[in-house]
């Protein structure tokens, strides 16, 4: 074993020695202890970014009822309105833009999936946002001097969209509150 001489300009390193430990026992625990530490940060399932949806959608974060999705925020606002932009039956009302990912908002995505005729699991994965991106349509009217203004145009209604110039990022109007709303969770 080797020797640790203790430097006084270490502070508490003699107090270490003096209740019996040695520096490298307590370093040893220290690193035990990190150890520990990360490997149970690993086994947490890490909450998603909060990027907001932009460019195409396909790389959108996926929104889904598990804890490894988004399941609430401003991006799920947007998937909502889509699906009651998309509402064949005419029974979606704005309240349904909550910002929740519910198992309402599951079940009336399978409707949509379904309708759309792409996989039906109730997710929001990128065959599913680059489904919906195909009903993004350009609308001048919606242009400002830093973003371009596009319409989202559903089965039964449509709704406002921007695009900021500078990065890509979506904003739309949302149905429900009237209001531009970022696309951020």
């Amino acid at each position: 074993m080797t020797h640790i001489d203790v430097d006084e300009s270490i502070p508490g390193t003699e107090a270490l020695i003096e209740k019996g430990e040695t520096l490298n026992k307590s370093i040893l625990r220290a690193l035990i202890a990190i150890a520990a530490v990360f490997s149970l940060s690993l086994m947490t399932a890490a909450p998603a970014r909060a990027d907001a949806a932009a460019n195409s959608w396909s790389d959108n974060h996926e929104l889904c009822q598990s804890s490894s999705c988004v399941r609430s925020g401003n991006i799920v606002r947007l998937w909502q309105a889509i699906v009651w932009a998309d509402d064949l039956s005419g029974t979606v009302g704005t309240s349904f833009i909550d910002g929740e990912f519910g198992s309402n908002t599951a079940a009336k995505t399978r409707t949509w999936q379904d309708v759309m005729n792409i996989g039906i699991d109730g997710s929001v994965g990128p065959q599913t946002w680059g489904k919906a991106y195909g009903g993004v349509n350009r609308n001048t009217g919606f242009d400002t001097s830093t973003q371009t203004g596009y319409f989202y145009y559903g089965y039964n209604r449509t709704f406002g969209l921007r695009k900021q110039n500078s990065n890509g990022v979506w904003t739309f109007l949302n149905p429900r509150t009237g209001t531009w709303t970022g696309t951020s969770h």
